[in-house]
């Protein structure tokens, strides 16, 4: 059975690879994600509406809508070697007259995995899947791209463990074109404080008691994610969040080695509700939120090392609901 610490670990863990939602999240990050002992199925809806901005290069008007919709199944939630699947979407609808810039951005992958026991502490695990990232629904060939991911956990026992990763991204916002390394250790402090520590993220989970839980994320170079939440009556919560997002997608009319990037941070404030075993819907949770996006730019390049700017779009309001479903 699952302990309580084990179930800190996983949470951690969690954290750091899911995370990466605000960082173009695709099929295959979910499935690297650990799962909670006995769940079958994540699944995740969430919209952004923004007011009408402007961009800065023209005052023409830009109001911009944000909408996510992400799952991960496994066959058999008893087995912690069951292949799983996951199908990720993501969609931004560009409202403007503003002809440089494309009326809807899709980022649609899929991936499945298998995880093979090594040893009795040591498992492997292969993510294979693809994806389409661009502004012609899957008539552009350019835009279509692969994923791939080799996952080696090792448990080094009382809920101690690390990582090795290996993550092919071919829409990946920096070195697109090569596989890249990772690394993550992770472990707990104390009952109140879980960390990891690695490359390209680290991450704490801080509980200082019942009802307060701190969460930061640090993704090399400089992005830090965090949130703050307070659970006031069972089963209602508040919560307050900083993230950052960056996505790439290919354009129809521009040349095959370029990407037109949309990078966006939010401050957000909202309430939670979350049901628990033996309500009447448990593991389904439902937030409403009100926030500030601000640093808004389209940028055009190959990925972020290379890139400029095409629009800066004003600071504007936003408001987001969501519903996720865990069983």
């Amino acid at each position: 059975m699952e302990t309580k610490r084990d179930v800190s670990v996983v949470a951690v863990i969690t954290v750091v690879l899911f995370t990466s939602s605000v960082r173009a999240q695709t099929a295959s990050t979910m499935l690297a994600s650990p799962w909670a002992a006995d769940r079958a199925v994540d699944f995740t809806v969430d919209a952004w509406g923004q007011s009408e901005g402007d961009a800065d290069q023209t005052g023409m008007d830009v109001r911009l809508s944000r909408y996510q919709a992400a799952g991960r199944w496994r066959l058999d939630p008893a087995d912690t070697l069951s292949p799983s699947v996951a199908v990720s979407t993501h969609r931004l609808d560009i409202h403007s007259p503003d002809t440089v810039l494309p009326q809807r951005l899709v980022d649609v992958s899929f991936a499945g995995s298998m995880v093979f026991e090594v040893d009795q502490d040591t498992t492997l695990q292969v993510i294979l899947g693809g994806g389409y990232a661009g502004d012609n629904a899957f008539g552009d060939g350019s835009a279509y791209y692969a994923l791939a991911d080799l996952v080696a956990t090792r448990r080094l026992g009382d809920g101690r463990g690390y990582k090795l990763i290996l993550d092919y991204n071919g829409n990946r916002t920096i070195f697109p074109d090569i596989p890249l390394p990772g690394f993550i250790y992770y472990d707990r402090l104390d009952e109140q404080t879980t960390y990891t520590l690695g490359f390209p993220s680290s991450s704490i989970t801080w509980k200082p008691n019942d009802r307060t839980t701190l969460r930061a994320t640090y993704f090399l170079p400089t992005t830090v994610n965090g949130i703050i939440e307070y659970q006031l009556a069972d089963p209602w919560s508040i919560y307050g969040s900083f993230e950052s997002s960056l996505d790439a997608y290919k354009v129809d009319s521009d040349s095959s080695n370029r990407r037109l990037m949309f990078a966006q941070r939010r401050i957000e404030g909202g309430v939670v509700w979350r049901g628990r075993q033996g309500d009447s819907f448990p593991g389904v949770e439902v937030r409403v939120a009100c926030g500030y996006a601000f640093d808004q730019e389209f940028t055009r390049g190959f990925d972020v090392r290379d890139e400029d700017t095409v629009r800066d779009i004003s600071d504007e309001p936003y408001v987001r609901a969501g519903v996720t479903m865990r069983f």
